[in-house]
């Protein structure tokens, strides 16, 4: 039973810290005059190292502490939406899609996913924060725009597989031997 609980310690322990650190990158992401993409795909890499870690049931705690955080110390809110919405419950919806070991499946699963959320990230920017569409809408149609996010979701799923491979291959053993 002791060796349980001391497992299951080291697993909280370990969702803390990389909880902690996933809204402190979500503070620097609103903070930064540039790379914020980037800050939402590192706060996402990092909930993942929970899921790998401790499982999906930690992967969720760590989701909803995570979203919940940085709605209380990031000061513009509506940077946290890109994450709450998209980018962190990604890794727990890609994790679980994953599991069904069927490539056309999980990648119809995954499209859909994206573009359910982009739809609502679309319609709460409009229509409750009504955000008005910037001169990029005047410069394509909305049709490249659309075709243009699936090719940029397709590369972000890609990175997010191989930043997987190489925790798993690379940095996993080193915490392996010393968790």
């Amino acid at each position: 039973m002791e060796s349980s609980n001391r497992f299951s310690t080291k697993k909280i322990a370990l969702s803390g810290i990389i909880t902690a650190l996933s809204a402190a990158v979500l503070l620097l992401e609103n903070i930064s005059p540039t790379g914020k993409l980037g800050f939402y795909v590192l706060s996402t890499f990092l909930l993942s190292v929970i899921i790998m870690e401790c499982g999906l049931a930690y992967g969720w705690a760590g989701y909803i502490a995570i979203s919940l955080i940085s709605f209380l110390i990031v000061p513009e809110k509506t940077a946290v939406l890109p994450y709450a919405m998209f980018f962190g419950i990604y890794a727990l919806v890609k994790s679980h899609i994953e599991r069904l070991y069927k490539l056309i499946i999980e990648w119809i699963l995954k499209f859909a996913f994206f573009n359910l959320s982009l739809y609502f990230l679309w319609n709460i920017a409009v229509n409750v924060l009504q955000l008005v569409p910037g001169r990029l809408f005047e410069i394509l149609h909305i049709a490249v725009i659309i075709l243009i996010l699936q090719v940029l979701f397709f590369f972000f799923d890609w990175l997010f597989s191989l930043w997987t491979q190489y925790y798993i291959q690379k940095i996993q053993p080193k915490i392996q031997r010393n968790f």
